[in-house]
């Protein structure tokens, strides 16, 4: 409805945007470029962050930039599950076999990384997403997945991505192992201020710009005051910096204003639609 009303070419929802067409903050890009450089050395990584903050955004956008023909991305959603279901869950996105027995499944996923790392120059990428449900046996088990030649080679890169509290978890003596495995850590941190100010002008473009193409800093003439000045000012304090909290209360003040056949959004709307939230 809000679309039609507003003529925006798509929803104002970052999720479904194209890697091309990200908002590229001063955090997104460094986060970007550690994990260019893990993805040819192997290891572990952990990218952690508050809900809503980006995470998967910015492994979507690495996974997208990655030539399928050297790499092999497993995505493994499926965190709270025992040791054998984790591994049948690896082995099977891996290599697409389902079997049960422990040792089976462990020799299964570490012959075939060395396979494709070795005799097919592929790199497996293997991402584990809500890391911090793990069971605390899964990382004693990750740990000695990773084992390859007696611990001298690192022949595929495990991201984990996790909300913050994971950190401290590691950090006790039960974990020092594992935990000084993990070459990079990414703690991914909200917006500033001028960042948020920037990423509404910016989802409003993409969501103006029927070609999805990002080459321009500026929306549409039509759309680019659609929000005032002082609407956004309020998205920056109300929204914490939090991408998809900014785009959610931008949403619904799009549905709000439409209905009530605003040309603006100000920062009344935004006060209205608090409740909503």
């Amino acid at each position: 409805m809000y679309r039609a009303f507003y003529q925006l070419q798509k929803a104002v929802n970052y999720k479904s945007i194209a890697a091309r067409e990200l908002f590229s903050s001063a955090g997104f890009n460094e986060a970007r470029a550690r994990l260019n450089y893990m993805k040819d050395k192997g290891g572990f990584a952990l990218v952690s962050g508050p809900s809503g903050v980006g995470k998967t955004t910015l492994l979507r956008s690495f996974v997208e930039s990655l030539d399928e023909r050297f790499f092999k991305v497993a995505y493994a959603p499926l965190a709270t599950v025992s040791v054998s279901d984790f591994y049948r869950q690896l082995a099977y996105l891996l290599c697409g076999q389902i079997l049960y027995k422990k040792d089976i499944l462990f020799r299964t996923i570490q012959q075939t990384i060395m396979d494709m790392a070795l005799h097919k120059k592929i790199i497996p990428i293997i991402i584990l997403d809500d890391a911090h449900f793990l069971r605390n046996e899964n990382f004693f088990e990750l740990q000695l997945l990773s084992n390859f030649n007696f611990d001298s080679l690192s022949p595929a890169l495990f991201i984990l991505i996790a909300q913050p509290h994971l950190l401290e978890r590691l950090r006790r003596p039960a974990f020092d192992s594992f935990y000084q495995r993990i070459s990079i850590k990414i703690n991914l941190q909200p917006l500033s201020s001028q960042e948020t100010h920037q990423f509404v002008l910016h989802v409003l473009k993409n969501a103006s710009d029927a070609s999805g193409s990002s080459n321009s800093n500026h929306v549409s003439a039509s759309n680019e005051h659609l929000f005032t000045p002082r609407a956004i000012e309020l998205i920056v304090k109300r929204s914490g910096g939090i991408p998809r909290i900014i785009t959610i209360i931008m949403e619904q003040a799009l549905i709000y204003g439409s209905a009530q056949k605003l040309t603006t959004i100000d920062e009344e709307v935004i006060y209205k639609i608090e409740p909503e939230l």
